[in-house]
């Protein structure tokens, strides 16, 4: 659901809702669109943003079928963010529509997971766990996919529902998606967006520091940065500030923010 805040003109730009462009948030593994408030209300400023929830009934069940439903989805000149499995997400949206995005936001992409024994384990497993032991296990995992340490109480808890919101059988899908996910295959070399790329350098869950360095090498307009304490869902984390990243004078996406909205 877009956020009401965004629709107020902003104090600091002047800028109203019609003028800042749009960003949608691609979600991770959960699919709810609910985790990226934090972030959302340093970036109000700049954008009119809009979480998507991949859990929508009309959001499809193949990279195609959820990329041509964000496709439908957006409006012309948007940004989009993506995180882990959404990050993957916005790949396959950013080469099927490139007409359409005005720049990427990737954080701790997934496209490493194939590569990986941990989508072998968990894509045969999964579907033959127990629900109890399903209910379990992803609760014990929080500790592995956040440094919950670095979340107030109530963003921990709000990771915690989105997490067991996921059903079993939607979990073991969007696994055996990322494991079909063939990142080598776009062309990311002719992808003439610029890119922000970030990695947790405390992620335990994918190696995302050496896979957004990997994925600089093809881009041709990027940006990285690596928050060093950071785990895989670091958006809610207390230190994590998309913004700073994105205003920064020397990044890639500074000079088309400030021509959008006016910020200086």
């Amino acid at each position: 659901m877009e956020l009401l805040v965004s629709t107020l003109v902003s104090p600091s730009t002047g800028s109203s809702r019609e003028e800042r462009p749009p960003l949608l948030y691609l979600p991770g593994m959960d699919g709810t669109g609910d985790l990226f408030y934090r972030q959302a209300q340093l970036l109000q400023q700049e954008f009119r943003i809009r979480p998507l929830s991949l859990n929508h009934p009309e959001s499809g069940d193949s990279w195609e079928a959820l990329a041509d439903w964000v496709g439908s989805q957006m409006e012309g000149g948007a940004y989009l963010c993506g995180e882990s499995f959404g990050a993957c997400l916005a790949l396959q949206v950013a080469t099927r529509w490139p007409q359409r995005c005005r720049g990427l936001i990737l954080v701790n992409p997934a496209s490493s997971l194939r590569r990986g024994p941990l989508w072998l384990a968990g894509r045969f497993l999964l579907p033959f766990l127990p629900p109890g032991l399903y209910r379990t296990l992803s609760e014990r995992g929080l500790g592995f996919l956040a440094e919950l340490n670095q979340m107030e109480p109530e963003d921990r808890e709000q990771l915690r529902r989105a997490v067991h919101s996921v059903d079993q059988e939607v979990a073991a899908h969007r696994l055996a998606l990322l494991g079909s996910f063939a990142v080598d295959e776009l062309p990311l070399e002719s992808l003439a967006l610029p890119t922000l790329l970030v990695a947790g350098g405390r992620d335990r869950l994918l190696p995302s520091v050496n896979e957004v360095r990997r994925l600089a090498e093809r881009l041709p307009q990027v940006q990285v940065e690596i928050s060093p304490s950071s785990g895989h869902a670091c958006l809610l984390e207390r230190q994590m500030n998309l913004r700073r990243y994105l205003l920064k004078r020397d990044g890639v996406l500074a000079p088309t923010l400030f021509s959008a909205s006016g910020t200086r």
